[in-house]
């Protein structure tokens, strides 16, 4: 039987701690449950169980519900869940840009630019019922129970965050032994009491959402911003906090579609959207490392302590989310009456121009929190991970050569 292989049921299978890795991606994150609503029950047929969870900005938030509900079947966490992201709406997280409190913050905010003497806004949106939602849909509490008890599964959870004084990721951790310093990629960790200071910290996308004051540990006490600046899937931190096989689950793939809308002169929201491919290529990068590590491995040319059997879930192309944004955009929130109806939702996508084109509706889809959005982010992420259960690969439903076309 070859090393870091069990034999179970009469065949072999890899073995070790698995970490899933949750990438960020604002109200895309549905699709991080929706994911795991299809994987987790073919985990546990297997007999095997998430050890580490390691995500940034929504991907931590995702990845402190799940911690929090280590103790049930992930299937059953991946479940709750679901129920949690249908549940949430835009005034979940964003105070209302048409009430006094968030027209006085607009104009504030238009003030700061325009250099008038009024008080300075820290972002465009204001984020304050964001952290009562997650007091109230995530009980952190029940985090350090279970990553002490051996009833649990949970050996680790991490969320990332970018220092605005440095620069760096900083990975707060909770459980596990506290990795080294890496130099090459400035990921500095500490071990920390996860609170939601730290999962808000690691969400706060800058300009957008203000930045949050972090105090606990002191020692690197200082303001945090939205870690995938940096870092949006944390497969490094994830292998460094002890895994030996991943489950990655990205939103933003670096596929082009066939489709693709012919070249125009972009304009300002073109521009913004075409950024977020920077994620989708980083973690494409990531992932093409881990899997060239393997086959040197494998063939004997490269040294390593390991292969790392992976899973990696991500959407067909990288206008996939895009054009789901501008269709539910336009059929529910395009009209006159959307803006009776749901003026936050219909004025944002006014805005941005989401009905455009599925660069704008990428770019929308970021703030895009209602049922009927968060519907579709789950139905294609459960989709998306049958595409790769469906697949053949090297360790059904794990892969150690590079991806395939699923």
């Amino acid at each position: 039987m070859a090393a870091g292989e069990e034999q179970v049921g009469g065949e072999r299978r890899p073995r070790g701690r698995i970490a899933l890795v949750l990438a960020g991606g604002g109200a895309r994150g549905a699709y991080e449950m929706g994911v795991l609503s299809v994987l987790a029950p073919v985990l546990e047929e297997r007999g095997e169980e998430v050890e580490i969870i390691v995500g940034t900005s929504i991907g931590g938030i995702n990845a402190a519900f799940l911690a929090a509900n280590a103790h049930r079947p992930l299937s059953e966490a991946a479940a709750r869940g679901e129920e949690v992201w249908r549940g949430l709406q835009y005034r979940s997280a964003m105070r209302s840009i048409i009430s006094p409190a968030g027209l006085l913050f607009l104009i504030r905010f238009v003030g700061t630019l325009l250099s008038l003497p009024v008080k300075a806004v820290p972002s465009l949106l204001d984020t304050a019922p964001l952290r009562e939602t997650l007091n109230r849909v995530i009980e952190f509490a029940r985090i350090p129970i279970n990553v002490a008890d051996d009833a649990s599964p949970l050996h680790a959870v991490g969320v990332v965050a970018t220092s605005y004084e440095t620069g760096r990721s900083l990975v707060f951790h909770q459980g596990g032994e506290t990795p080294p310093t890496n130099e090459v990629r400035a990921i500095d960790y500490v071990e920390a009491r996860l609170t939601n200071t730290h999962v808000l910290a690691s969400g706060a996308i800058p300009v957008i959402f203000p930045a949050v004051e972090v105090t606990e540990p002191a020692s690197c006490r200082g303001w945090y911003g939205d870690g995938g600046l940096r870092l949006n899937a944390p497969l490094d931190p994830a292998l460094e906090l002890g895994a030996d096989r991943v489950i990655v689950v990205g939103l933003n793939s670096a596929v082009i579609p066939d489709d693709a809308p012919e070249p125009t002169q972009p304009d300002l929201f073109d521009g913004a959207s075409s950024l977020l491919s920077v994620l989708a290529d980083q973690l494409n990068s990531d992932v093409a490392t881990l899997t060239a590590m393997n086959d040197a491995i494998e063939d004997g040319s490269g040294v390593g302590p390991r292969k790392i059997p992976y899973m990696f879930i991500v959407p067909s192309d990288r206008l996939t989310i895009g054009r789901i944004a501008v269709d539910v955009y336009k059929r529910r929130y395009g009209t006159i009456r959307a803006i009776l109806r749901t003026p936050n939702l219909a004025l944002l996508g006014r805005i941005t121009d989401a009905a455009r084109n599925p660069m704008h509706g990428e770019l929308y889809s970021y703030l895009f929190l209602c049922r009927e959005f968060v519907d579709e982010m789950i139905a294609l992420g459960r989709a998306d991970a049958q595409r790769w259960l469906d697949a053949d690969h090297d360790e059904w439903p794990w892969r150690i050569g590079s991806p395939v076309e699923v």
